[in-house]
């Protein structure tokens, strides 16, 4: 199995800007990272959490995530208390309530002016629009490579491609996520050892794997623990981290499943 815990997993014969601001994202003594995103406000509204943002960053540190992905605009609510340890991951392509489908809204260029560690796209595999998002986050990786920073790319499978191939559209939409340029692949999957195994040995990239929405059907945390040792490399959790009762608790708890022994206490 691929070493996927440690950071900068693409190979390179130089250790430049890309490398360094990745180990801004990943933990050094595991290699993996928990992500707090909190980009979901302009498709879902100011509601259910995300009121305060800067409460969330401040939650996010405090509970030992490594890093907070949001939105250039928001770059001034890393402000808060203990903002400064956090890697900063700004998500630039977007859509509003309507349709599934991404257009790049800010470009990579401001997002370096913000002092990103690192930016993102998303597309959903098997949508009406999967090709040209595919094109505007092929687009935006060139760019940012360009720069010497980082792609987190976030790619869902839609039920028109699990319907057409089966469990294997998550492993081939990690494929085809970092086939355009992504150096982490951030991805909701099921929890089922042989999909994981199957999109881990087909990427040599970090996976980190999405939290979706709240389901208390299913323990997160076990989920997590039995994925890291499959080799996923982290997740990213928004909403079942900062809609949580006590989110400080929360994403310690996150933290430790990802982090296990290894976790900051």
């Amino acid at each position: 199995m691929n070493d996927h815990g440690r950071t900068g997993s693409r190979e390179s014969s130089s250790f430049g800007g890309l490398e360094i601001r990745l180990r801004r994202l990943f933990s050094p003594d595991t290699g993996r990272s928990l992500i707090i995103p909190l980009d979901h406000a302009i498709t879902m509204g100011p509601s259910g959490g995300l009121e305060r943002p800067r409460s969330i960053i401040e939650a996010a540190a405090l509970g030992n995530a490594d890093a907070v992905m949001l939105r250039p605009g928001m770059v001034g609510c890393l402000s808060g208390m203990g903002a400064e340890k956090l890697g900063v991951i700004l998500a630039l392509t977007g859509r509003l309530a309507s349709g599934v489908d991404h257009v790049l809204l800010n470009s990579v260029e401001y997002a370096a002016s913000q002092a990103a560690d690192a930016v993102c796209g998303e597309f959903k595999f098997g949508s009406s629009g999967d090709l040209e998002n595919a094109r505007i986050i092929a687009q935006l990786a060139e760019r940012a490579h360009m720069m010497g920073i980082p792609v987190l790319v976030t790619v869902y499978s839609r039920p028109e491609a699990l319907d057409r191939l089966g469990s294997d559209a998550y492993a081939h939409a990690c494929r085809i996520a970092e086939e355009i340029g992504a150096d982490v692949i951030k991805t909701s999957l099921p929890d089922d050892p042989a999909v994981i195994a199957q999109c881990v040995e087909s990427t040599s990239v970090p996976i980190v794997v999405a939290g979706g929405p709240p389901d208390t059907s299913t323990d997160l945390e076990e989920f997590l623990r039995r994925a890291v040792n499959q080799g996923i490399g982290g997740a990213a959790i928004g909403r079942r981290a900062w809609a949580a009762s006590k989110p400080v608790e929360a994403i310690r708890g996150l933290a430790a499943a990802v982090h296990g022994e290894h976790a900051h206490v």
